[in-house]
């Protein structure tokens, strides 16, 4: 018997509506018109993201009971924006087993932004105009292709102390990038670390390799502060406030080694053959 694929994605699908309608009827209890009118309304908004292929918890729909911020990265199909360390980089960083401040990042693997971010990036071909005499139109000689920077501008949200601790890993991760190795390190003089930044699918932004240039971060006055626990256990006050929404700014770099120059073809690239992996080469943008 042939292998039917819409078997298995209909009853997938006919699995969340179920799950869509139950949780529907706890939201809105009760058989009255208002309630059957409001759960008709948000189940046909439900059912039309479930036929465009999006799920209605968003994303993937991957939420746990810690909440959006600190939702579990599946690095199989998960689309979410991710800035992640490169995988030779080492015990640095969250993946230091020392490190109990950036310990939250291990789960995601990296930042992992809850909501969809605002990415800026843009492609750019240099030209130089030739002009000779006694001529109507230059001619124009080719110079070099790039990738300017990439501008990721996203939102997070701590609502509760997991989201809260999740928030100031964020920010400390993102400070903490931006410097380089330098005077008690092993290995000081090193620059700061290469990372690698995926979101929207593999042929969207896939592992690409990038270092951080710059990033700012709002604190707004007017935003309700929590408090996030840090167990260092070495005596300090380790609860800090961080904020319960806040945007945050990340300019990147794109870095494509020489070695990865040498294995680039336009043929290849147009085919979308070079998106790399992330255990292995990243992707050339």
């Amino acid at each position: 018997m042939a292998f039917n694929f819409n078997n298995i994605t209909d009853a997938a699908t006919s699995a969340t509506q179920k799950a869509v309608t139950k949780g529907l009827d706890k939201v809105i209890p009760g058989d009255s018109l208002l309630s059957k009118a409001a759960k008709g309304f948000l189940g046909s908004q439900a059912n039309r993201l479930l036929n465009s292929a999006l799920n209605p918890g968003g994303a993937n729909s991957i939420i746990d009971n810690q909440g959006a911020a600190t939702a579990k990265f599946g690095s199989e199909n998960d689309t979410r924006a991710r800035l992640a360390l490169s995988p030779g980089s080492g015990q640095i960083l969250y993946r230091d087993p020392n490190n109990s401040l950036l310990s939250p990042l291990t789960m995601t693997d990296g930042v992992v932004w809850p909501y969809t971010p605002s990415i800026n990036v843009s492609y750019s071909a240099s030209y130089s105009g030739n002009q000779t005499i006694h001529n109507n139109y230059q001619s124009q000689s080719y110079g070099l292709s790039s990738v300017d920077q990439i501008t990721c501008v996203g939102v997070f949200t701590a609502n509760t102390p997991a989201e809260a601790e999740y928030v100031l890993s964020v920010l400390h991760f993102l400070r903490s990038a931006t410097k380089s190795f330098f005077g008690q390190d092993t290995n000081r003089g090193t620059p700061p670390p290469v990372l690698r930044f995926s979101a929207h699918g593999p042929y969207m932004f896939n592992s690409i390799p990038v270092v951080i240039s710059n990033t700012s971060q709002d604190f707004e006055q007017a935003i309700d502060y929590i408090n996030a626990k840090v167990g260092r256990g070495d005596g300090i006050n380790s609860s800090t406030r961080v904020p319960t929404s806040m945007t945050i700014n990340v300019t990147l770099l794109p870095v494509v080694s020489r070695s990865a120059q040498t294995r680039f073809s336009l043929a290849s690239y147009a085919r979308g053959e070079l998106i790399g992996t992330a255990r292995g080469n990243g992707g050339q943008p």
